[in-house]
């Protein structure tokens, strides 16, 4: 998986994670803690994607 479709991926987790704090009725996920699970989800994703960013910056440099 390449670091673009990790970060999609992170991104939709935020989304769920907002629509899970401002829902009116909660659906039981915000009871249970998911927003926050989700967001912890979305930022582990995003550093997933960074150091993927980061080896392959290191395998295209010349030596």
């Amino acid at each position: 998986m390449d670091a673009d479709t990790i970060r999609t991926i992170a991104g939709l987790a935020l989304q769920r994670s907002v629509r899970c704090e401002s829902a009116a009725s909660s659906d039981g996920l915000s009871r249970l803690g998911a927003s926050r699970a989700l967001v912890q989800f979305a930022r582990d994703l995003n550093a997933t994607a960074n150091e993927l960013e980061r080896e392959a910056r290191k395998r295209k440099r010349p030596r």
